[in-house]
């Protein structure tokens, strides 16, 4: 296997992995909203990155991994990772796991709209055909009368549209800056942000239970940030993207075990739709890099 094969694989195994560990946080969460509000995990979770983070940099001993080369656009990812993990707990209270990150999984086929509406770059008749396989995939799970709220299926899509922003943002920024910088910078301004508003959400009173899955919750969201950050270090998101499918396999897994929850056939079918056109558009996506 020769060196590029091997940095390829890692990258693959890395964002699988981060799959994994954000899926989990969704899962967990979802049942730790039964008793906490959305805003104490997120603010949690941002903590928890914001320590982990400095510590890495500290026991690094390199300085210049607290300065980036783009601010700017430091604190615009920073505000879409808030804005989507917002739009994405709401969702999460309201929809089923397995469904809730099927929608989110339209991120590939959006990052269309951003080439060919923000980038001016030219896409196919094929490329527009898989963003239209896609939506309607996703009007399958999110038909009427289905398992999802009308609700939640909103703020599902409002937060695709932050992620799909945000991923566009950390392939750029992944090559002017360390994953530790760019971990540091989004998860700082989440912390703030969020710190303005945890006193009017924090019980008079949090069982021991409820801190250790919150700590756990936090654990698996740094992580699965983390993996996804140090992925698109070492391979470009055309690679990637498809392994983002991943996480639909690790969400319905944690949804039947933890609910008991498997998503109807129409869902199921919905699901597959967004998943199969998703694959062709990451696949039309690296042709394209690659000529």
């Amino acid at each position: 296997m020769s060196t590029a094969q091997a940095i390829r694989l890692t990258a693959i195994l890395t964002m699988v992995a981060a799959m994994a560990c954000l899926s989990t946080q969704d899962t967990f969460s979802k049942k730790l909203m039964l008793s906490v509000a959305p805003v104490i995990i997120i603010w949690t979770r941002y903590a928890l990155q914001t320590g982990l983070v400095g510590v890495s940099i500290w026991r690094k001993g390199s300085p210049q991994l607290l300065r980036t080369r783009q601010w700017r656009l430091q604190l615009l990812r920073g505000a879409l990772v808030v804005g989507g993990s917002v739009c994405g707990y709401g969702a999460l209270q309201r929809m089923p796991v397995a469904e809730f990150t099927a929608i989110y999984c339209l991120v590939p086929l959006a990052v269309t709209f951003v080439a060919r509406f923000v980038m001016k770059e030219h896409v196919s008749t094929v490329g527009w055909l898989c963003v239209a396989g896609g939506l309607c995939g996703a009007l399958l799970v999110v038909r009427p009368g289905g398992h999802v709220d009308p609700t939640g299926a909103a703020l599902a899509l409002m937060g695709v549209v932050c992620y799909t922003c945000f991923q566009t943002l950390t392939g750029y920024l992944a090559r002017q800056d360390s994953p530790l910088t760019i971990q540091l910078c989004t998860s700082a301004f989440g912390l703030v942000c969020l710190s303005l508003v945890l006193p009017f959400f924090w019980p008079k009173e949090m069982p021991w239970p409820n801190l250790a899955l919150l700590l756990f919750v936090a654990l698996a969201g740094s992580y699965g940030q983390y993996f996804t950050v140090l992925a698109f270090s070492k391979a470009p998101a055309s690679t990637l993207s498809p392994y983002l499918y991943t996480a639909i396999g690790f969400s319905a897994l944690g949804g039947w075990l933890m609910f008991d929850h498997l998503p109807d056939a129409l869902a199921i079918c919905g699901i597959l739709m967004i998943v199969l056109f998703g694959l062709a558009a990451g696949w039309l996506n690296q042709r394209k890099a690659q000529t």
